[in-house]
């Protein structure tokens, strides 16, 4: 099989991510029996790293992963989704699969795919699962894809499980309140194993504190086990010093926001957990990777001159998060290109950006899922902002370029969609 070949099975799979309607039925049975008459390469992995949250998962697990590669260890790394090319979904020490590899995969998991009815993401799963089994990692860090309970991913054994912010996302499938949200993303608890747990706002807190006790996990309660001071926000991202599970000293990362501490603070608690078993992990080593780390489509600076940012913006927390960003490093409103999916809460996401925004330019992810760039642009102008629509993302570019007119920065954000195919547009990769 073909990497084009690959590519081509992988799509003719049921893709929830870009279905136009939310999945409304989770079920694991499918999976579980593939998994099973494949061997159980899940349960074979050495050590499992699962992350879920609303907010910050996906950083967070680029920093562990960082971390754990920085001390010297084999590292697996499975995130979703993905923004340039499928292949960034699994990785081995910091670099998506090969092509071969992955195509390699693709043909061993097509007939249980076929057989099972796997959906898209479930299939990229069940080939990241053979192939850190295969590879032998010391560690795989796995970001959840949606909830937890119920989420492919969950099917692994975690040694630690992580539980970034919650907030409000999918609520059409996780529920309208954070405890039933907390809920969902509490089924990748372990009894007798520790669960580490972000900042959280008090009603999720309180539920996850609850599920805890029931499963009999060990919780880690970041804000709990961590201090930070002397944080300085500039130049091309953030400083500060603090005291963590993993040891205390001054930590820089290259990556814009202050929300970034908080997601640091969490990476470097799960950092201490595992040090406790593997001596070579330490805060120097660790400290030195986060200097180098690169957060693809999370307020990535991909240009300074004019300073043009691509941020996959897509829910409340993000929004307020990109608006701390757009206060804290930029003197000037921005011209803003924003596109976004249906069944968001855009109003809530856009509300603490707009003060920032000189003028919007909406344009349409390439999904079946996005919304009407003229609800957008309504919306828009009720906040105050003027907004227009473009048909595309080069137009976009072109009128976005037009109106910053070499002075105010650029800012592309909404769907991970938008933002992977402006990453490829503005870095010269190759969406494969």
């Amino acid at each position: 099989m073909t990497y084009q070949e690959a590519k081509a099975f992988l799509d003719s799979l049921v893709n929830y991510e870009r279905q136009a309607k939310p999945r409304n039925e989770f079920k694991l049975d499918n999976i579980r029996r593939a998994l099973a008459l494949a061997g159980n390469p899940e349960k074979r992995i050495r050590k499992v790293i699962l992350v879920a949250g609303t907010k910050g998962k996906g950083s967070v697990s680029y920093m562990i992963e960082a971390g754990l590669r920085g001390c010297g260890l084999k590292t697996g790394l499975f995130i979703s989704p993905h923004l340039v090319t499928v292949r960034e979904r699994i990785q081995l020490n910091g670099q998506p699969v090969e092509k071969r590899v992955f195509a390699r995969l693709v043909d061993f998991w097509q007939r249980w795919a076929k057989r099972f009815h796997l959906s898209y993401f479930e299939t990229l799963t069940a080939m990241a699962f053979r192939l850190f089994s295969e590879e032998e990692v010391d560690y795989a860090v796995v970001e959840v894809g949606l909830g937890g309970r119920l989420d492919a991913t969950n099917l692994s054994e975690p040694e630690i499980s992580v539980i970034t912010r919650i907030g409000y996302d999918h609520i059409q499938v996780l529920g309208r309140t954070l405890a039933r949200i907390a809920r969902e993303k509490a089924g990748i608890m372990r009894a007798g194993k520790p669960v580490v747990i972000g900042y959280q706002p008090r009603e999720a807190r309180e539920e996850l504190a609850r599920q805890a006790a029931r499963v009999g996990a060990l919780p880690c309660w970041v804000e709990g086990c961590s201090r930070v001071w002397d944080e300085r926000i500039g130049g091309d991202g953030v400083s500060f010093s603090c005291f963590t599970e993993l040891g205390a000293g001054r930590v820089n990362l290259p990556v814009l926001g202050r929300h970034q501490i908080e997601n640091c603070l969490v990476a470097l608690t799960v950092l201490g957990l595992i040090a406790r078993d593997e001596p070579g992990v330490r805060f120097a080593p660790v400290a030195e990777a986060l200097a180098r780390l690169t957060l693809p489509g999370r307020c990535q600076m991909v240009r300074r001159k004019p300073l043009l940012i691509v941020d996959s913006c897509h829910n409340p927390e993000s929004g307020a998060a990109l608006a701390e960003v757009l206060r804290d490093y930029l003197k000037d409103r921005v011209i803003l290109i924003y596109g976004s999916l249906r069944k968001k809460l855009v109003k809530r996401t856009l509300t603490p950006i707009a003060p920032y925004v000189d003028t919007a330019i909406i344009v349409s992810p390439d999904s079946p899922r996005a919304l009407a760039p003229g609800v957008l642009k309504g919306l828009f102008r009720r906040l105050g902002v003027l907004a227009e629509t473009a048909p595309d993302l080069s137009a976009a570019l072109r009128r976005a370029g037009e109106l910053a007119a070499g002075r105010l920065p650029i800012v592309i954000a909404g769907s991970f969609y938008l933002a992977g195919e402006a990453l490829a547009r503005l870095t010269g990769e190759v969406l494969d």
